[in-house]
């Protein structure tokens, strides 16, 4: 049985989290663990993050964060960065993303839920991203329970995603783990269609429901797939593995797919 993914994709983990310790940096052990793991499965590079879920995050924290991601990649060149901001303070989040991608090298701006992926606070960060060529990376899902609707009531779906598609035509977006939780064939039912060289949506997430990921190359195609596992390392892989893909579709979602994104950047 096959319980790893063939070195030759080179795959990236185009999802994932690296954390700080009790002094506040890097956490050097669970920064190896994930390594390690990693390599067991076949995943060559990791792109991470340290995200917030605060309703508002004060910039000075994020800033923390940020240097636990930049730590991160000085502690191996196989972490690659996102930067996480919040658009509360523009400016603050502006800066930040300037410090981050083009002095310290990371790959993208990361979101959480809050504001909506197309909401009007947020266009200060899109087009920033934009004028770079990075990407946003969106925490998302399609939740019905009263609790998570409760605790995160600015989560983004499929439908905001679509109008923030419209909404800043030049930005890259990722919509965050389809395997998140919640109504995913709810999400994949309202990205039909889709037709944007902008738009991609990562399979991470607990989520092994039988055929997600088949259903979601059926849905919005193999060229829009990002394999990546937000953590769940052996999950991720093994619905990959599971999902019956050709070599050709493996080697676009595991790789290729990534790599045309990084190679949009502008500076």
């Amino acid at each position: 049985m096959q319980t790893a993914l063939p070195q030759e994709l080179a795959a990236i983990d185009a999802h994932n989290h690296v954390r700080a310790g009790a002094d506040g940096n890097l956490d050097v052990g669970r920064a190896e663990a994930l390594l390690q793991g990693c390599s067991r499965l076949g995943i060559d590079r990791i792109a991470v993050s340290v995200p917030y879920t605060d309703s508002v995050v004060a910039p000075e924290r994020y800033r923390a964060g940020n240097e636990v991601v930049w730590q991160a990649m000085q502690h191996s060149p196989r972490f690659i960065g996102f930067c996480f901001v919040d658009a509360h303070d523009p400016a603050a989040a502006l800066a930040e993303i300037e410090h981050c991608i083009v002095e310290r090298n990371m790959a993208g701006v990361k979101l959480y839920h809050q504001f909506f992926v197309d909401a009007d606070e947020q266009r200060p960060v899109m087009e920033k991203a934009a004028s770079l060529g990075v990407p946003v990376l969106m925490h998302a899902g399609k939740c019905t329970d009263p609790a998570t609707m409760a605790a995160q009531p600015r989560l983004s779906n499929a439908g905001h995603f679509r109008v923030a598609l419209e909404k800043y035509p030049e930005t890259i977006l990722i919509q965050g783990h389809i395997g998140g939780g919640g109504d995913w064939e709810w999400n994949l039912r309202t990205l039909e269609g889709i037709d944007s060289d902008n738009y991609y949506i990562d399979l991470s997430g607990s989520v092994i429901d039988a055929g997600i990921v088949r259903r979601s190359v059926d849905t919005v195609g193999c060229e829009r797939l990002l394999f990546a596992t937000d953590g769940s390392l052996e999950e991720g892989v093994g619905k990959l593995l599971a999902a019956g893909l050709s070599m050709r579709e493996m080697r676009l979602i595991c790789h290729d797919n990534f790599a045309r994104i990084m190679a949009r950047r502008k500076v």
